[in-house]
């Protein structure tokens, strides 16, 4: 999917994060946790980025965008495919400010998005006079069927498209004339905005080698979704025309671990990624997916191998979800070490950041997007060698 939107999203002073919409629902999950949301609640959003085809929506979009409504308005609008669907939906939202509307309800540009064949499109006519052409050669106006070229000549082209444009309401766009046909679809009624866990740890779209052109093609891929059965794996072989696991490549679409989205993995390192959506499905059954990215972020691992080895070490790790900067850190142990009330009196005259940061080097902590980890032992997090790089090529 192409890139939309660019956001900003915050909850509180600490927690933000900017995201590329539209995003998959473990993308959107994913936020929900850095900014320590609670399922449902929004967060505040500012619009960074538009695809410069929808730029226009800048100046009719809510101040305060609700982030799922956006996104799934970012998702239908990532999916056109052609310029009559970008037409259409650039002349709906023309037709609806031309009725004087300051901005326009994020459900009602939902939509639009989906109406898009409820239009009539006149390419390529930009003005009155075009527009009057387009029609007269199109024979719609009745009256200039069958008239000469010497007759034709004397029309006023600009009168003809300028009272058709007012009476039907149209308007351009920079793909031309847009008018609309009929009611539009209501759709966004029956819809559920909340992003739900997908029935998958990753999903995979699998190709045979040699790729062509150095990427994987729509045609050529079979999608998987892991873990998967060993009948379920050989079923996409076959589809691929391949029978063993050689040559073949895969490129993650989905997954609870940003970093790995979006990037191919060839044959050696399909079955780390096979042995990953194994351990993250049974990370996830025992509530400790949120607690092993949090491991995976204090280490700066984008690694496969390495994201492997870290995962057999989560019952090592102590985490706390709530803790996002040393003042958290500082605040939680003066109400451990002395009574609340007296931690209350006592916060306004102490430097937090200098306590909380003392606290965390003390314990060999680190403080994550996720919240703050530490090991059992008071170990050192963050291994002191020097990390691997991350695997895979990524997808244009």
């Amino acid at each position: 999917m192409s890139k939309v939107f660019r956001i900003y999203a915050s909850q509180g002073r600490d927690n933000y994060a900017e995201l590329d919409l539209p995003a998959s629902d473990y993308e959107m999950l994913d936020l929900m946790e850095r900014l320590r949301l609670e399922p449902g609640k929004p967060p505040y959003v500012e619009i960074l980025e538009y695809l410069e085809t929808f730029d226009y929506l800048e100046r009719c979009l809510p101040g305060q965008p609700n982030i799922y409504q956006l996104n799934v308005l970012a998702r239908k609008l990532s999916e056109f495919s052609g310029t009559q669907d970008m037409a259409a939906f650039e002349g709906l939202v023309g037709m609806e400010m031309q009725k004087g509307s300051a901005s326009i309800e994020l459900t009602r540009l939902i939509d639009f998005a989906h109406s898009t064949d409820r239009c009539v499109i006149a390419e390529n006519a930009m003005t009155d006079f075009q527009l009057g052409k387009f029609l007269v050669e199109n024979e719609f106006i009745e009256e200039a069927n069958g008239l000469s070229d010497s007759a034709l000549a004397l029309l006023d082209y600009g009168k003809i498209g300028r009272e058709h444009r007012e009476e039907g309401g149209g308007v351009y766009t920079g793909f031309g004339y847009v008018e609309q046909a009929s009611e539009i679809y209501c759709v966004s009624k029956a819809m559920d905005f909340q992003p739900r866990k997908p029935e998958y740890a990753i999903l995979v779209n699998m190709a045979a080698m040699p790729l062509t052109g150095g990427r994987i093609q729509k045609e050529d891929m079979v999608q998987l979704r892991l873990p998967a059965s060993e009948g379920e794996m050989q079923a996409a072989l076959e589809k691929l025309g391949r029978k063993e696991r050689n040559d073949v490549a895969a490129s993650v679409w989905d997954s609870p671990l940003p970093w790995l989205n979006h990037t191919i993995y060839f044959e050696e390192e399909l079955p780390q990624i096979l042995e990953l959506s194994t351990r993250l499905s049974e990370l996830d059954g025992q509530g400790q997916l949120t607690k092993y990215k949090a491991i995976l972020a204090a280490n700066n691992c984008e690694d496969l191998s390495r994201a492997l080895s870290l995962a057999g070490t989560v019952d090592e790790h102590l985490f706390e979800p709530k803790a996002g900067s040393p003042e958290d850190v500082a605040r939680e142990e003066l109400e451990v070490v002395i009574c609340e009330k007296d931690a209350e009196t006592l916060m306004p005259y102490i430097d937090l950041q200098g306590y909380g940061r003392a606290l965390l080097e003390r314990d060999h902590a680190v403080i994550t997007e996720y919240g703050l980890v530490e090991r059992s032992g008071g170990e050192q997090v963050q291994g002191m060698e020097e990390q691997p790089g991350p695997g895979g090529m990524e997808m244009m």
